[in-house]
């Protein structure tokens, strides 16, 4: 059983997203390791932590303590205008300065007790690594991602804003991921670095010269079943879309897809809000596909599981993603996935157990997609074949086949700090 110091930043046994990964984590790695949590929010911002702060009360999870990072007057005033949604870039001020604080808490505790080995957990991207690599021990970091751009095919599928936002997002990533000092020796100081996907790791490999094995951030941790087996003797097909409805998520490509298919034996369901919802919802009236969408907005995960069940496919159209948790909940339930071929969709998605769609200009992407949601109407049997080989492709991505993995990964972070000291 080892001692380890581990950097959530946020965690939370309700939310999804960087919540779920850290909370999966400290759940299944706890059995057999004795983890000290450091993390900082547990709500909406930085620095609220009243849901796990209540939920601690209640309930105690064994070999495990939950440390949480307060925040102070600065940090609050340089997330001011982040948590008021007018400059969200504000937020790397305040989280610089919370890191800072999550060291001064490690130095703290390292002092006091024990630990064999630091983990870095979150968040997923790289841009602030924080100052836990400083530290003598055994480091980890990772799984790391954000360092992809999104393609340039794709910037004709955003709002003007997004464009201007995703213009100024490629060169502060581009200056980041050549010139942030930090990044670069937090980079070269760590013992084992592992990467989202392998685009990130391909990114890493070519600028840093360092090798990354590849992990998906998230994965299964409830049952897998194939639920619904009688929604195949249905003529009409389900399709389901989840997640917020901004630019970057730009569900307009499915919508553009749907105003070109040959036949209407389709219903999508838009699960999620967000600021661009009202115009999506017009222009479906517009082009005249209003009839074959269900606006559901945000709701519960349990109702969220239960519109997966119904569903013959998931629909993911983001224009930049890590591993979307989405794509682990719809394998869950057999629900195969039509994603574009890029992001961690990549990585998990195979013919078995989904259907990738090449990425190029916006319109040869509605051409592919509406070609194949006209295919899978034509040939609904093909939909039955992909639900059976998504539960056979869900069982490697049980998280807990990956308790085996991050044993191995910490065992090569001992090995590999040991050797550094002995050279040094």
């Amino acid at each position: 059983m080892k001692n380890i110091l581990v950097l959530a930043y946020a965690v939370s046994p309700t939310r999804g997203s960087e919540f779920s990964v850290a909370w999966n984590y400290i759940v299944h790695m706890s059995k057999n390791n004795h983890l000290v949590v450091l993390y900082g929010v547990s709500d909406e911002h930085l620095g609220e932590m009243s849901e796990m702060q209540e939920y601690l009360k209640r309930n105690t999870i064994r070999n495990v303590k939950f440390v949480g990072v307060e925040t102070n007057k600065k940090i609050e005033i340089f997330n001011f205008l982040n948590r008021k949604g007018i400059f969200n870039y504000t937020f790397y001020l305040a989280f610089n300065e919370w890191q800072k604080l999550a060291f001064k808490k490690a130095k703290k505790i390292i002092k006091e007790e024990h630990i064999d080995l630091i983990h870095c957990l979150g968040p997923i991207g790289y841009r602030e690594p924080g100052y836990l690599w400083k530290l003598d021990k055994p480091y980890i970091w990772g799984p790391i991602s954000g360092f992809n751009n999104v393609p340039i095919n794709m910037l004709d599928v955003l709002p003007i804003m997004d464009k201007i936002k995703l213009g100024f997002r490629y060169l502060v990533n581009s200056f980041q991921m050549y010139f942030n000092r930090r990044v670069r020796k937090a980079i070269k100081r760590t013992d084992v670095l592992l990467a989202a996907t392998s685009e990130n790791g391909a990114i890493i490999k070519k600028i840093f010269e360092k090798d990354t094995p590849i992990i998906t951030e998230n994965a299964i941790h409830t049952k897998i079943e194939f639920v619904n087996i009688d929604k195949f003797s249905s003529n009409t097909i389900n399709l389901i879309w989840i997640g917020r409805i901004d630019g970057g998520k730009s569900l307009i490509i499915a919508l553009k897809a749907l105003t070109k298919i040959h036949k209407r034996d389709i219903i999508l369901n838009v699960v999620g809000d967000g600021p661009l919802k009202e115009k999506m919802q017009e222009f479906s009236k517009k082009m005249g596909i209003d009839d074959l969408i269900k606006w559901h907005g945000k709701v519960p995960r349990s109702k969220v599981y239960e519109l997966l069940t119904k569903s013959h496919l998931h629909l993911i159209t983001s224009v930049s993603e890590g591993n979307p948790t989405t794509i682990w909940e719809a394998m869950s339930v057999g629900v195969p996935t039509l994603s574009l071929d890029h992001c961690g969709m990549h990585d998990v998605l195979c013919d078995r157990c989904g259907i990738k769609i090449p990425i190029a200009s916006l319109d040869k992407i509605v051409a592919d997609l509406t070609f194949e949601i006209d295919r899978i109407q034509d040939d609904k049997n093909s939909l039955y074949e992909l639900a059976l080989g998504t539960i056979d492709c869900a069982q490697k991505y049980r998280w807990s086949e990956r308790i085996k993995f991050w044993e191995d990964m910490y065992d090569l972070a001992i090995e590999n700090h040991a050797g550094k000291n002995k050279h040094s």
